[in-house]
């Protein structure tokens, strides 16, 4: 069985595969792994949001795409310059819902927002929202640090929340203007850019959660290593995924297991029996893949571990 295998079912187009984990366990190389599985069944893209940049190192990207193999796209983002067009493109928006505006200098509006809280997950949330429509049939996603993935994850369920609201009063806006244009005889513009333009959000937002929030259409996938830490946030992140998205993980990943004479050699035998029973308690599909013994820093290195993974399902 490979590790494709334990997330069946997989409807597409396309169908997430969102890599989840704690910095340096290896997420990226787990990403590749998938890639390299489901290129053989659609049109496949890897898309990384990591911002160590490890997808860049090991297939040596001149630029911000490349190939695994044929058919098999990746695409390694800069959070910087996505940053940078996110601001721009909301400085367009406030000018054109208020060209009073237009007036005021908003290049320290821009600024603010470039470093405000929560701009990171906006990057991640928008490009999951583009490979929606990206005709792709598989999107494996390297995600960044666990902390920012999560909250992203969350993001649409809010955003949906907040954008009813605006709506509400958006429309009771645009209705009393209605009211009194023919109060005094005027012609009643019905046409609301902004509401029209909060109707488009929403409806955007409604697509991606639900796209999300489907164990079919996207696949959790956690990888951990047997140390506290990295076990500690796959357990954060098994609880958040059933409590805000009402979804399982797909798949458990423990990653750089060490043979058990090492294991045995290092006092290490018993701290990774332990987290890989924990694994097994979960009732999720569930794989080990044994440290090769060398830092992965090439894809020739994840093609050599590819006989080192083993799968189990429930």
């Amino acid at each position: 069985m490979d590790l494709v295998d334990a997330l069946s079912p997989l409807d597409c187009c396309p169908h997430f595969v969102m890599v989840v984990g704690k910095g340096g366990v290896g997420k990226t190389t787990v990403s590749i792994l998938l890639a390299m599985e489901l290129g053989s069944r659609g049109k496949t893209v890897l898309l990384s949001l990591d911002p160590a940049r490890h997808l860049s190192r090991y297939l040596k990207l001149a630029g911000e795409t490349g190939e695994i193999d044929r058919g098999i796209h990746v695409r390694q983002v800069s959070v910087e310059r996505e940053v940078e067009r996110i601001a721009s493109q909301y400085a367009d928006f406030l000018r054109e819902l208020m060209p009073s505006l237009s007036v005021l200098n908003l290049d320290s509006a821009v600024d603010a927002l470039k470093y405000s809280p929560g701009v990171e997950e906006e990057v991640l949330l928008r490009k999951l929202e583009e490979a929606l429509t990206s005709g792709y049939d598989y999107v494996v996603v390297d995600t960044p640090p666990t902390g920012v993935t999560l909250r992203t994850l969350a993001l649409p369920r809010l955003y949906m929340v907040w954008l009813g609201k605006l709506i509400e009063v958006r429309e009771r806006i645009v209705s009393l203007r209605y009211v009194i244009a023919r109060t005094l005889g005027r012609k009643a513009e019905v046409r609301d850019r902004a509401l029209l333009k909060l109707y488009e959000m929403r409806s955007r937002f409604e697509a991606l959660e639900r796209a999300l929030s489907s164990e079919s259409r996207t696949s959790y996938v956690i990888v951990a290593t047997p140390e506290p830490l990295p076990m500690h946030e796959l357990r954060e992140s098994v609880g958040f995924l059933k409590s805000r998205l009402g979804v399982r993980p797909k798949l458990l990943v423990l990653n750089k297991v060490l043979p058990e004479g090492l294991a045995a050699a290092l006092g290490q035998l018993d701290a990774q029996r332990g987290f890989l029973e924990e694994l097994r308690s979960y009732g999720a599909s569930y794989a080990l893949v044994e440290y090769l013994g060398r830092p992965t820093e090439s894809i020739s290195d994840i093609r050599e571990l590819r006989n080192k993974v083993r799968v189990w399902r429930p």
